[in-house]
C-alpha cells in the first residue's frame, strides 16, 4: 500500500476508534442506566400495588369493624330486637332493611349481608333477592377470617340487571345478650385501586380472574407497555386461594429501539467523521505524496546521472527541508562530477599518450635498426647489400603495417558510435553468435525465455563475440576447457542477465578492477591492444547496464552483464 493510502487509513482508524469506543461506552451506560431504571420502576410498581391493597383492606376492615360493633346504632338495634323477640314484626324488620342501604352507603360500602342465628339472610340491600335465604357462608367466613379482609365475587343488582363484581370484603360476628348475628360487607374493587399505580406511557395495570378474563381493563397503553412479563399480585379469597390477580406492566422505555437509535446515530456520526477524515487525509496525503514523488523523481534522475534535475521546494516543513537538502546535494554532486570529469579526461589523455607512445615505440625500434643497417652496408659497399636491403625493407613494411593496425584500432575506439536502440531478442543474438563457433569451441548454452529489450543489436552481438574470444583464449591451454553462456530475467522483472564464464586460469584479484580500462592488456605477446573489454564496458554503459567480473565456481572467469529492458530505465540496485 502506498504512503497516501496508509496515511488516509491511519487517519480513518484514528477517527473511527474513539467514535466506536464512545458509542459502545454510551450504549453500555444508557443500557445499564435504563435497565436499572426499569428494575426500579418494577419494584416501585409492586410496592405501590401492595400499598394500595393494604390501604383498601385497612379501610374495609375499619368500616366493617365499626359496623359490626354492637354499639353501632344499626347493629345494636338489630341485636336488641332479636333479644326482645320483636324482630319478627314485619314493620320493624322492613324499617331496618330500608335503613341498611343508607348505612352501607354512609360507610362507602357496596356489599352488606347480615344473617341471624339460624343463618337466614336478614338484610342484604345490595341484592334483595337473597333476603330470607339460608346462607351459612357469612358465619363461616367470619369465623375463618377473624376480621381480616379477603376478596370475593359478589352479585349486585343494578336496576333490572344483576352484576357479578369483585369485592374486597370483611366478615365479623356481633354478640349481645347471648344473641349473635354474622355480618359481611365490602367495597367493590374499581379503577381507583389501579389509578395510584398507573403512569401514562410507563406503568399500566389490570385485574383478571383465575381464568384470565378481564375484570378491570387496562388503559390503552397496555399492548405497548407489556413487552416483558407483568408483575402479578394475587387477590386471595377467604380460603386463601386466588380469586383474581392484579397484573402490572412496566415499560422499559423501548430500550431495544433506543439502543438501535444510538447505534444508528453513532454509525451516521462515524460515517460522517470518516468521510471528513478521509477527505482531509486524501488532501494532506496527496500533497505529501506529491512532494515525496518529486523526491523519488529526483533520486531516479540522480541514478540516471541527470545532476541538473532539481526538486521544487513547496513548503518549509520537514519535506521541504529534505527537498532543499536534496538540491544542495545535487549541486555538490554536479560540481564534484565536473571536477572528476576534468581529472578523468586529463588522466585518460595521459594514459592514451603513454599507451600510444609505448605501442608506437615498439615498431619504431626495428624500423630504426633496419634503416641503420642499410646505411652501414651501403657505405661499405657490402657484396650482400641486395639481400640485406630485401630483409630490411621487409621488416620496415611489417612494422609499418603494425603501426597502421594500432592507429586503426585506436581510431575505431575513438569513433565508436552511440547505440541505435530497437526491440531485440537477446536469446536470438546469442544463437546467431553461436553459429560462428559450432566446431571452434566447446560452448554450453542455457537460455531462458526473455521479453524483448531496447538495445543496439550489432553492439550486443559485438559484446557476445568479444567475450567468447576472451574465453577461448583463456581455455586454449586446457584440454578440458569449456565455455558456458546463459541468460535469465531479473527478479524484479525490469532487467535481463547475460552470463559468460570459462574454466580457464581466471583473472587475478589485483587486476580485476583494471580489465575494463582502455589499453590495459595481458596479451602484449599476441599483439593485444587492451581495447576489447574496454569496448564491451563502453557498450554496456551506453545501454544503461552494468558489467562485472567474478571467479567462476570451477575456476576461471565469470562475466555478468546486466541490461535494463527499457531504454532509460535506471538500474537502482543490482540483483546479480
Amino acid at each position: 500500500m502506498k504512503l497516501r493510502g496508509r496515511f488516509t487509513l491511519s487517519l480513518a482508524l484514528a477517527a473511527l476508534v474513539p467514535i466506536s469506543v464512545a458509542a459502545i461506552v454510551t450504549r453500555t451506560v444508557i443500557a445499564s442506566s435504563s435497565r436499572a431504571g426499569y428494575e426500579e420502576d418494577r419494584r416501585t410498581a409492586e410496592l405501590a400495588i401492595h400499598r394500595e391493597l393494604d390501604t383498601l383492606s385497612s379501610e374495609v376492615n375499619e368500616a366493617v369493624g365499626s359496623l359490626a360493633d354492637n354499639g353501632h346504632p344499626f347493629v345494636g338495634v338489630l341485636l336488641g330486637e332479636l333479644a326482645k323477640g320483636t324482630l319478627g314484626d314485619g314493620k320493624l324488620l322492613k324499617s331496618l332493611r330500608e335503613q341498611a342501604g343508607q348505612v352501607m352507603r354512609g360507610l362507602s360500602l357496596q356489599v352488606l349481608t347480615v344473617t341471624g342465628p339460624d343463618d337466614h339472610v336478614l338484610i342484604t340491600p345490595h341484592y334483595r333477592d337473597a333476603t330470607d335465604d339460608v346462607n351459612p357462608t357469612v358465619r363461616d367466613r367470619a369465623i375463618k377470617t377473624s376480621g381480616t379482609s379477603y376478596f370475593v365475587n359478589a352479585q349486585i343488582r343494578t336496576g333490572p340487571t344483576v352484576e357479578t363484581v369483585l369485592v374486597a370484603e370483611s366478615s365479623h360476628l356481633s354478640r349481645k345478650d347471648g344473641f349473635t348475628v354474622a355480618l359481611s360487607a365490602g367495597r367493590r374493587v374499581t379503577d381507583k385501586l389501579l389509578a395510584g399505580i398507573r403512569r401514562p406511557g410507563r406503568v399500566d395495570a389490570r385485574v383478571v380472574d383465575v381464568k384470565g378474563q378481564l375484570v378491570l381493563p387496562p388503559s390503552k397503553d397496555w399492548a405497548k407497555i407489556a413487552k416483558d412479563p407483568p408483575i402479578t399480585v394475587p387477590l386471595l379469597g377467604p380460603d386463601g386461594k386466588p380469586v383474581a390477580m392484579i397484573e402490572v406492566a412496566v415499560s422499559d422505555g423501548d430500550l431495544p429501539q433506543v439502543l438501535r437509535n444510538i447505534t444508528l446515530v453513532s454509525a451516521l456520526l462515524a460515517l460522517g467523521a470518516l468521510g471528513a477524515v478521509v477527505l482531509i487525509g486524501l488532501l494532506v496525503a496527496r500533497q505529501t505524496a506529491r512532494d515525496l514523488e518529486k523526491l523519488v523523481e529526483g533520486s531516479l534522475a540522480a541514478a540516471r546521472g541527470d545532476l541538473d534535475h532539481r526538486v521544487p521546494v513547496r513548503s518549509k516543513d520537514e519535506i521541504g527541508a529534505v527537498a532543499a537538502a536534496f538540491n544542495f546535494m545535487m549541486e555538490d554532486l554536479k560540481t564534484a562530477k565536473d571536477r572528476l570529469v576534468i581529472a578523468e579526461r586529463i588522466a585518460a589523455w595521459q594514459e592514451i599518450a603513454r599507451r600510444l607512445a609505448h605501442e608506437i615505440k615498439n615498431p619504431l625500434t626495428p624500423i630504426q635498426m633496419a634503416m641503420d643497417t642499410l646505411r652501414k652496408t651501403w657505405k661499405k659497399q657490402h657484396p650482400d647489400f641486395a639481400e640485406i636491403l630485401d630483409e630490411s625493407t621487409t621488416t620496415v613494411l611489417q612494422e609499418a603495417d603494425r603501426l597502421k593496425h594500432i592507429v586503426s584500432e585506436f581510431s575505431d575506439f575513438a569513433r565508436m558510435p552511440k547505440p541505435e536502440f530497437g526491440r531485440i531478442d537477446l536469446n536470438e543474438v546469442v544463437r546467431s553468435a553461436m553459429t560462428l563457433y559450432q566446431d571452434a569451441a566447446p560452448i554450453d548454452v542455457k537460455l531462458t525465455d526473455l521479453p524483448q529489450l531496447d538495445a543496439d543489436k550489432g553492439q550486443i552481438n559485438q559484446i557476445v563475440l568479444n567475450l567468447i574470444e576472451n574465453a577461448r583464449d583463456a581455455i586454449s591451454k586446457r584440454e578440458d576447457g569449456k565455455i558456458s553462456i546463459s541468460t535469465r530475467l531479473g527478479d524484479g522483472g525490469d532487467r535481463v542477465f547475460l552470463v559468460i564464464e570459462d574454466n580457464g586460469p581466471g583473472v587475478p584479484s589485483e587486476i580485476k578492477d583494471k580489465v575494463f580500462a582502455p589499453y590495459f592488456t595481458t596479451k602484449h605477446a599476441k599483439g593485444g591492444t587492451g581495447l576489447g573489454l574496454a569496448i564491451v564496458h563502453r557498450i554496456v554503459s551506453d545501454h544503461g547496464g552494468r558489467i562485472s567480473i567474478t571467479d567462476a565456481k570451477g575456476g576461471g572467469a565469470r562475466f555478468t552483464i546486466e541490461l535494463p529492458l527499457r531504454n532509460g530505465a535506471a538500474l537502482l540496485a543490482s540483483r546479480i
